[in-house]
């Protein structure tokens, strides 16, 4: 089974950067570029790790957390 890795950055060199650490497990990297795209994300793909900067514009990585904790669909990623 693969499993699925969100990663919520703003910065796209920061995502290249988990996408090549990543690269030689048996897994498959999902990308957000803020918080409000990075619920989304994860709503729709249910990853098993997310990977969430703390500073963002739109939604920062605090109040994304919250929302995921306060969602029961999402709350035990």
């Amino acid at each position: 089974m693969r499993y699925k890795v969100l990663t919520v950055d703003d910065s796209k060199t920061v995502r290249i950067i988990v996408r090549k650490a990543f690269k030689p497990y048996d897994c498959d990297i999902i990308e957000a570029g803020n918080g409000v795209e990075g619920l989304a994300v994860a709503g729709k793909e249910l990853p098993a790790l997310i990977l969430l900067d703390v500073t963002m514009p739109v939604m920062d990585g605090v109040e994304m957390l919250t929302k995921l904790k306060s969602d029961p669909a999402l709350k035990g990623i």
